[in-house]
């Protein structure tokens, strides 16, 4: 086959083409579908891109967001803990339930969360049973289950300690 330059130039150029359009194809068939599913069967916590401004646990601890770092009055924990408390907060999904069991409402540890963006607080009420962490959130009525282990995670043992 013989073509000239120019010719040679345009089946480059029609073939490149052809080749970007074969994979945004592939490409929009294998990943949109899975990344919907997955985001639906499992919420976060506060929300996927949710920032938290400041995060109170009964009237005992106050946690506020000091530019990008984190301070708690009392001065309970230190910043590697808190960072780390903080990430669990934000990064936590979990698997919403539609009946929980009965609970005792005293039983509850009520945590308070402003996020930027909302107006509202966000009241959370965390109940440790035998097998797991069931968290209500009061403002959406939202009812979530995680693993008893996160409650270490997003509670930390020198809260309680001091």
């Amino acid at each position: 086959m013989k073509l000239s330059r120019a010719g040679w130039n345009n089946v480059i150029i029609f073939s490149v083409m052809a080749f970007i359009l074969i994979i945004n194809m592939t490409n929009n068939q294998l990943f949109s579908e899975n990344e919907e599913t997955t985001q639906s069967a499992q919420p976060y916590l506060l929300g996927e891109h949710a920032t938290i401004l400041t995060l109170s646990i009964s009237p005992n601890l106050l946690i506020e967001r000091i530019g990008k770092t984190w301070r708690s009055t009392p001065a309970i924990l230190q910043a590697q803990p808190l960072e780390q408390m903080m990430l669990s907060w934000q990064n936590s999904i979990g698997v919403t339930v539609e009946a929980p069991p009965e609970l005792d409402q005293q039983m509850a540890l009520v945590v308070k969360v402003d996020l930027a963006g909302n107006e509202h607080t966000q009241l959370l009420n965390l109940y440790a049973t035998d097998t797991e962490l069931l968290v209500h959130n009061q403002t959406t009525s939202q009812w979530l289950s995680f693993p008893l282990a996160i409650f270490s995670q997003l509670i930390p043992n020198e809260i309680f300690s001091s």
